[in-house]
């Protein structure tokens, strides 16, 4: 068994995690959710014996206990893909026989059939796992317990089964405390309006001729019965993400063609191609890892040379990507000066957009590389709506995303009306998306 026994972190005076504690037994499947900057990974991490606590204690039983750890960005070679990246991080680490894998977010860029092999590998591997992910379908399909990590407390809780029975119950308990909260508050209001009813009638001086009891003695009796209300806590708020994304004017009918076109990176060679974006469309790029599907967004961005073949981006089209490595945002300048300078906008302007996508004061003055990957994510998301974007090429949009930032995309596609273009493995985001066209590569 690996056990985490009140662990606590701190990030200077800020606590990361505070007092929680994880029982790992043989044969677990545990799933760690919450926002991002929660500190999921931070508790692997001191799970994997990677980081230390600054209180609290991690013991391994026996002691020859062996622990795998699989960090959130795999370090790649340049010729791979995203995916084909992932699944050899993947591959180094469960062709090892440890007794317990620490997984984070495992499931960016694997495809349809990496996804399939994790989740053979985690019905059947003796391993105790505890995986980090915002796929809910994965989760659905792997764990049987669920962590949630507190942005408000910093404490975890934990509960039995899936990400549907974990979201199901968590709802009733947040309802439950929403009813003990509202009920506490409407006993107060109605003892505090009687107490002042009372003080009226003694100012009017109502029920002269019989014994009246001293204003004193009326205000120590309401005071008892305020005292004798349950205290309850109005249930956290947390901060949430909205995507405001909009069409600020609409292209002609023909989007962007590439026709016979060929793209050549390194010994990886793809096309001749022929493939088109109308007005409207909402479709959905598929395939296995290695089989171009960044390579064919980038040719319609322009980003990669063809090697054949042409490249036509009709009149009034502002693309605007989310590319799979977030590279938009990696270098040493400040986020402030690489976002001002890709919006066109001014510093004031900047600061104000990026504090809606939970981005403050002291985090726009850092170095943009220094960001973590879900901040860089959400920075790129903001770029896209104050450029009023009217074609989206969106490659793994929901990677280092977490879920209620997930479930406001979903939204936000939902209401958008321009064109869409979609690479994506999280099933049940591709579900909801609703494409009206599906290209599959081989």
């Amino acid at each position: 068994m690996l056990t985490l026994d009140r662990i606590s972190k701190f990030h200077g005076a800020n606590p990361i995690l505070h007092e929680v504690t994880l029982a790992v037994p043989a044969g677990a499947r545990i799933g760690v959710v919450g926002p991002n900057g929660v500190g999921k990974s931070t508790l692997l991490r001191i799970a994997a014996g990677l980081d230390e606590p600054d209180a609290g204690t991690v013991a391994r039983s026996p002691s020859t206990l062996t622990v795998g750890y699989m960090p959130q960005e795999a370090n790649g070679d340049a010729p791979l893909s995203g995916g084909q990246a992932s699944r050899k991080a993947l591959d180094r680490i469960l062709v090892d026989e440890y007794d317990v894998l620490l997984l984070d977010e495992p499931t960016n860029n694997l495809d349809f059939t990496g996804l399939a092999r994790l989740e053979r590998f985690m019905r059947t591997s003796p391993a105790s796992i505890v995986v980090v992910s915002h796929d809910r379908e994965f989760l659905d399909r792997t764990v049987t317990r669920v962590l949630e990590l507190d942005e408000w407390t910093r404490q975890a809780k934990e509960y039995a089964g899936g990400w549907s029975e974990y979201e199901a119950e968590r709802d009733r308990a947040r309802g439950r405390q929403y009813a003990r909260w509202e009920g506490s508050v409407e006993e107060r209001r109605r003892i505090e309006e009687q107490a002042a009813r009372m003080r009226q009638w003694e100012e009017r001086g109502y029920g002269q001729g019989r014994k009246k009891k001293k204003s004193k003695d009326v205000k120590k009796a309401y005071a008892k019965k305020l005292e004798r209300v349950e205290t309850v806590e109005k249930p956290y708020e947390p901060w949430e993400l909205h995507i405001p994304l909009a069409v600020t004017s609409r292209s002609g009918q023909v989007v962007a063609r590439l026709e016979g076109a060929v793209v050549e990176r390194g010994s990886f060679r793809l096309g001749p191609l022929d493939f088109g974006l109308d007005w409207g469309e909402r479709v959905a790029l598929t395939g296995p890892n290695g089989s171009g599907k960044t390579t064919v967004l980038d040719a319609l961005l322009g980003k990669v040379p063809l090697a054949e073949g042409t490249r036509y981006v009709g009149p009034g089209v502002v693309l605007g990507d989310l590319d799979q490595a977030r590279g938009r945002f990696s270098g040493s300048e400040s986020l402030l000066d690489t976002f001002c300078r890709a919006a066109d906008v001014r510093t004031d302007e900047a600061r104000t957009l990026l504090a809606k996508y939970g981005l403050g004061a002291d985090d726009v003055l850092r170095a943009a590389g220094s960001l973590s990957p879900g901040e860089r994510t959400r920075t790129a998301v903001a770029l896209l709506v104050v450029r009023g974007v009217n074609c989206l090429l969106l490659d793994e949009p929901t990677n280092h995303l977490d879920l209620p930032a997930i479930e406001e995309l979903e939204a936000a596609l939902e209401r958008y009306d321009g064109t869409v273009l979609l690479v994506t493995h999280d099933r049940r985001f591709l579900e909801r998306f609703a494409a009206t066209r599906t290209v599959q590569l081989e």
